[in-house]
């Protein structure tokens, strides 16, 4: 049923958004007067032989009409509440708005009446409505919508999920999956760019561009919450399968690093730095005591934030290589910068402390290891030297489940050429399978190489690596703003028709156990 309430032929619509303040008697007068209506329109299209006509609001007894206006006042009152949390100015409740709250939850009532197997059965043996079924009908329905309110008030996205959507099963064909990529770049695009950061529009753009009746409903429910400073979340349906998305592409996520939530945006984790262990005793002797100690880990929220350019043409197309495109620019950003905090953060306020930087982590200089059979005073590697990593990792009965390597694809390249004195490859074999002595490795060209050729690696129990996660992937899109690129250049969208879109997540990382990690710097790869 479409969200239309009738005026009354004595009740012009007034300009704008005119407070009516009026009393209950006048309202609920009001109310019937418009039902009323809407029965007699359906009754002409009836006799006139239209289809579809038999809606929700037909169905709306006189008897129930006090409570169905003591609902629609509650739900008034919860979304005015929101509003004013937003920061907006409210006037006194009109009319339109108890009517726009009348019409939403008939709206959702709409499926579960007809599922009042009860009624309906009594319907059809009679072959009328009686009075007594409208009655039960109704005082069910009442309670039906009463009861979706309360059960829906777990997420806040969720909250009114039940009162703004129908339950009712859609009708048409069983779409084929669509890849959480493609999700997010249209949710992005009905939310900020059609829906100009509106939720209601952007339920409605759901439907008309793609057809999404699911996507609609998750922007109805979002409509009744409070938008974050600056932006909105993507819909919770499609959250957390977009987040697996963006950390199944990182190198340290596939390497095996550990998500864990950060509810208030602050996590301390205890770790075990020396533990207990058994002794050996005799007859008549005291058991030797021995104590555990602990140490502590601190994450706490930093934001990784990512400006993702694109041509307005790109933006509003529904075109589905359009989507994806966008939607891997945006997911690309956020990868590399995950991934360059695990390994390059700097630690402190803003940003994450990574392998690659914290003093904690054992690191070894391939210039100065002073041993030929590893590597030469310029840092050039032998064979010997992978192994020669790894068992200097082994040593500190590191959980080897998640060993794993880290390195550029010059280094990647270097190794895979190393020869035995016969002209065999040693590595070759085994890195087209991914792995280097026994352990998987993945190529990250953010661990750069400098014009002499010197480079580095890292190698260690990626397991030990946890990504602390406060929130969801929130964005906001402008069509004329103005940003600094990587460069320094100003770009403005008005004047170069271009568009921004700003994504935002909050998360921290940091290594459970330092000595889980070996670092080497100045490896010389060509």
């Amino acid at each position: 049923m479409s969200k239309y309430i009738p005026k009354t032929k004595n009740s012009p619509a007034p300009a704008g958004r005119k407070s009516m303040k009026m009393e209950a008697d006048e309202l609920t007068e009001k109310i019937k007067a418009c039902v009323k209506e809407a029965l007699d329109e359906q009754a002409e299209a009836k006799a006139e032989g239209e289809e579809g006509t038999e809606d929700a609001v037909a169905e709306v007894a006189p008897a129930d009409i006090s409570g169905l206006i003591e609902d629609a006042m509650a739900v008034v009152a919860e979304k005015r509440k929101s509003r004013k949390e937003a920061g907006e100015e409210l006037g006194d409740v009109t009319a339109e708005e108890v009517m726009e709250a009348v019409g939403e939850i008939i709206d959702a009532t709409e499926g579960e009446a007809k599922e009042d197997d009860g009624v309906e059965e009594e319907v059809k043996e009679d072959e009328e409505v009686t009075d007594e079924a409208k009655g039960r009908k109704a005082v069910a329905r009442k309670h039906q919508t009463k009861s979706a309110r309360k059960s829906a008030a777990s997420p806040a996205q969720r909250k009114y999920s039940s009162i703004y959507m129908s339950r009712t099963t859609p009708t048409s064909t069983p779409k084929k999956s669509i890849p959480p990529a493609i999700q997010l770049a249209r949710a992005i695009k009905c939310l900020d760019v059609f829906g100009k950061h509106d939720p209601d529009a952007a339920s409605f753009y759901a439907q008309r561009k793609y057809d999404d009746v699911d996507m609609a409903r998750e922007f109805k429910a979002l409509s009744a919450t409070n938008p974050a400073a600056g932006g909105y979340l993507i819909p919770e349906i499609y959250l957390d399968q977009i987040i697996e998305l963006l950390y199944s592409k990182t190198v340290i996520f596939e390497l095996g690093a550990q998500k864990v939530p950060m509810a208030n945006g602050n996590l301390n984790i205890p770790k075990m730095t020396g533990g207990a262990r058994a002794t050996w005793g005799g007859e008549a002797r005291k058991i030797a005591k021995t104590q555990p100690t602990y140490g502590n880990i601190r994450l706490s929220a930093k934001r990784l934030e990512a400006i993702v350019p694109q041509t307005r043409e790109l933006l509003m197309s529904t075109n589905y290589s359009a989507d994806q495109l966008f939607a891997n620019d945006l997911t690309r950003r956020m990868e590399l910068g995950l991934d360059f905090g695990a390994m390059f953060g700097k630690g402190g306020e803003f940003q994450p402390l990574g392998v690659f930087t914290d003093k904690e982590v054992e690191h070894v200089d391939a210039k100065t290891l002073s041993n030929e059979d590893l590597a030469d005073s310029n840092g050039k590697i032998t064979a010997d030297f992978p192994v020669f990593v790894r068992s200097k990792v082994l040593a500190k009965n590191v959980d080897d489940n998640k060993l794993g390597w880290a390195f550029n694809s010059v280094l990647e390249g270097y190794l895979m050429n190393l020869k035995t004195t016969t002209g065999a490859y040693i590595y070759r074999d085994e890195m087209n399978t991914g792995k280097l002595l026994g352990f998987p490795y993945r190529v990250s060209n953010q661990i750069t190489t400098d014009t002499t050729g010197l480079t580095e690696l890292a190698f260690g129990n990626w397991a030990d690596l946890l990504v602390g996660e406060q929130m969801g992937l929130e964005t906001y899109t402008t069509l004329d703003g103005s940003w600094v690129d990587e460069e320094g250049t100003q770009h403005n969208a008005f004047e170069e028709n271009l568009a921004a879109t700003r994504a935002l997540m909050y998360v921290d990382i940091a290594a459970r156990h330092k000595e889980s990690f070996l670092h080497v710097k100045n490896i010389k790869a060509f």
